[in-house]
């Protein structure tokens, strides 16, 4: 059996390409900011977030989990033979759940419009919402066909024709034809139909068409509570965003939509490739005698990932948003380190939920969801009230908490994993010292505070690195390692 040091190093080779495929795949939205935010204005920007709200609650209820269920159900079967019939099943009943989802609400168009909207002036963009969910939930059957295969460089290459087609499509639509909201869902259409064309065929060419009634009921029965998890979960996740809609503005909306889109780049480019590649791992090394104590090493390294990047967000955002939006869209700055904070709490959160589902206990997380989901909109109801949008990312920050401690009191009974707390508390105490040294840079010249910022964001990661929370070995790998990537003079055997 392959010893922990080895596991972890197969773990990290393909979390670091996932991460590369997950840059490609959301680095179209970054790429068009620059568009969205001078040829949009705030209020249409929350015409946005609305819509995709909306669409995560549909995905949430139609794909009822099944790409969950495949990837933790592959892994039961030794033959090839039987997991490629678990994955086509999976595949076709993916499909025939959301047509037959999306069919009816499509007859409603106009009526759901108007529910999220003052008028139906946006009803074709139910539509197109429509679609692009059919082929997203049938996508992730095929993604997760494809990390259980480890097969994480066909993942770049799909992520990079999406880009190509999502950048080329959106600019199109929106600078030329000035086609404003519809034009961004339209583009996203697209791309989400090219990545699925690419899946589609990879996983079809591979598993068939197959359809077996015998491996869907156990997949199904094992989703139910997990679907009943999913609808809660995004719910929850979306609640303030009706909240503020429904308490605020759409102005504010959009404001707070960008400061969401800049806080989840922990989760696009950290959080997705590690749940990609440890949601198949975990399961490959629970029969290890050592499989706790390599999830504790790998929480205390997605901490310290996390607080990197999470400091860079909160050091930069402000002097992006300067140069390339409007004024109007600056302000998304001011209520960003709460949500960021609460984006790290949330990375840290999945692994802990490993013994959960290894024990197939999805009903525990359901009612950690709905404590989350009543948590959300009581809370954010009563500090959106007192305190606007800095009172949405409080309760967002108060929720991800709670939710932290519920999952790692019910995992710890199914899998016990002794955390390395000291470690973790210094990389957030470091992490917070560093961010209020920042704020004597606030009011700088920007070109100078670029500098500045960038040169605290070095000593922050050298600080990381020489502190306790890293032993002397894992230190030394990590600097022989930067030095053989980043130095043309790096020895290969480093």
């Amino acid at each position: 059996m392959p010893s922990s040091r080895q596991q972890i190093g197969r773990f990290a080779r393909h979390s670091a390409i996932y991460a590369i495929g997950n840059v490609l795949n959301r680095a179209g939205a970054f790429l068009l900011l620059p568009i969205y935010t001078n040829f949009l204005s705030p209020a249409e920007y929350g015409v946005l977030e609305l819509f995709y709200a909306v669409a995560m609650v549909f995905s949430g209820v139609l794909s009822v989990g099944l790409s969950h269920a495949t990837l933790r159900f592959y892994f039961d079967y030794d033959d090839e033979g039987s997991r490629q019939a678990l994955v086509s099943t999976n595949l076709l009943a993916s499909l025939a759940l959301g047509a037959l989802g999306a069919v009816p609400i499509a007859f409603w168009h106009v009526d759901v419009a108007r529910m999220l909207f003052p008028n139906a002036d946006y009803s074709h963009g139910v539509l197109i919402i429509l679609t692009t969910l059919v082929f997203g939930l049938s996508s992730e059957i095929c993604q997760a066909y494809v990390r259980a295969r480890e097969n994480s460089l066909f993942f770049v290459g799909v992520s990079a024709a999406q880009l190509v087609v999502q950048v080329a499509a959106n600019s199109m639509l929106v600078v030329v034809f000035h086609a404003g909201v519809e034009g961004v869902l339209l583009g996203n259409l697209c791309a989400a139909a090219a990545g699925w064309a690419m899946l589609f065929f990879f996983t079809t060419r591979h598993c068939g068409f197959a359809f077996h009634l015998d491996k869907l009921l156990p997949v199904l029965r094992y989703s139910f509570p997990f679907l009943l998890t999913t609808i809660v979960g995004i719910v929850s996740a979306n609640v303030d965003r009706f909240l503020i809609n429904s308490m605020l503005t759409l102005q504010a909306l959009g404001i707070y939509a960008l400061a969401t889109k800049f806080a989840n780049l922990l989760s696009e480019l950290i959080g997705e490739p590690f749940s990609r590649a440890y949601g198949a791992y975990r399961f490959s090394i629970m029969d290890s005698t050592d499989a706790a104590a390599i999830q504790a090493r790998l929480v205390r390294y997605l901490l310290a990932g996390a607080s990197i990047l999470g400091l860079a967000i909160l050091l930069f955002t402000h002097d992006l948003l300067v140069l390339m939006s409007h004024r109007d869209f600056w302000r998304a700055a001011d209520i960003l380190p709460l949500l960021v904070l609460a984006a790290i709490i949330n990375l840290v959160c999945y692994p802990l939920q490993s013994g959960i589902l290894f024990k197939k206990r999805t009903d525990e997380i359901f009612y950690i969801g709905v404590a989350n989901a009543l948590l959300r909109a009581v809370g954010g109801f009563a500090l959106i009230s007192q305190f606007g949008l800095l009172g949405a990312c409080a309760g967002v920050l108060l929720a991800a908490t709670v939710n932290l401690v519920l999952t790692d009191r019910v995992a710890q009974r199914f899998f016990p994993v002794h955390y390395e707390h000291r470690r973790l508390a210094g990389i957030v105490l470091l992490a917070v010292i560093f961010y209020l040294v920042s704020l004597a840079l606030a009011h700088i010249p920007w070109p100078v505070a670029i500098v500045a910022k960038s040169l605290l964001w070095l000593g922050y990661v050298a600080a990381l690195l020489g502190s306790a929370v890293f032993d002397k070995k894992e230190t030394a790998y990590v600097t022989a390692f930067l030095k053989k990537k980043l130095l043309p003079g790096g020895t290969k055997d480093a």
